[in-house]
């Protein structure tokens, strides 16, 4: 995970601080300046990447999140076994109703979502304005 200088939150997660890691962005991503309706589709995001992320991949999993000048910044990382690229070729999210399926068209939907994954592990990078 990335360490910066500043950081609004950086730490390490797993399936126990899930909860305590949503309030923790929404209060970091607040105070960063986001509101309203933009800031519930941000912590949704990041809540549905932190989940995907103890449910598929492997410790350590990390956070980070942070403010460039207009944007806000989460970073998800974690050393599983990547994502497979068949996930990357569907057009929309799978049209069942059981579980599972649904996440990075989520994350896509809610943010802007730019993802890295291979053999050592995927990161998630989800980002908002800050108007």
């Amino acid at each position: 995970m990335r360490a910066l200088a500043g950081s609004l939150l950086s730490l390490e997660f797993d399936r126990d601080t899930v909860t305590r890691v949503r309030h923790l962005v929404t209060g970091s991503a607040r105070k960063a300046g986001l509101a309203g309706i933009t800031l519930e589709d941000f912590v949704l995001a990041v809540h549905e990447a932190v989940t995907n992320a103890v449910r598929h991949g492997f410790p350590p999993r990390g956070i980070a999140l942070w403010r460039e000048p207009d944007t806000l910044i989460c970073e998800i990382t974690d050393s599983g076994p990547g994502i497979p690229p068949e996930v990357f070729q569907r057009p929309k999210p799978v049209a069942r109703f059981d579980y599972g399926g649904r996440g990075l068209w989520l994350m896509d939907l809610l943010a802007d979502l730019d993802v890295s994954a291979g053999a050592d592990g995927t990161t998630i990078r989800l980002s908002a304005p800050v108007l």
